[in-house]
């Protein structure tokens, strides 16, 4: 099993996610942050149903990185209550995992 993870978190304006993606890149606690733009939520939230645009982000990192990832998301995001949800990477391409391990190590 790798060490490698996915990162996701939704904000709500593409500036916002940008801010985070850069950040993240930038200071090298992800090697790649996939903006996907233009998507719906519904959710439950302080007693009420809403349903809002969203922007998502998909993090490419490492696990050892996750506390770091949360801490520049919930600092930079708008929202109460951002979501931040890790996927452990099972398994990979050997390159493609060993360019996440590269580039987050790039500044060590």
């Amino acid at each position: 099993m790798s060490d490698a993870c996915t990162i996701m978190t939704t904000c709500g304006s593409e500036e916002t996610a940008l801010t985070i993606a850069a950040a993240l890149v930038d200071q090298a606690y992800a090697a790649c942050v996939n903006i996907v733009p233009s998507i719906k939520s519904y959710y439950y939230f302080k007693g009420e149903t809403h349903l809002d645009e969203e922007v998502m982000l998909i993090i490419k990192t490492t696990q050892a990185l996750f506390p770091q990832v949360s801490e520049v998301i919930t600092d930079l995001h708008t929202y109460e209550v951002p979501e931040i949800l890790m996927f452990p990477v099972e398994a990979g391409s050997e390159a493609f995992l060993d360019w996440i391990h590269q580039s987050v190590n790039r500044l060590a």
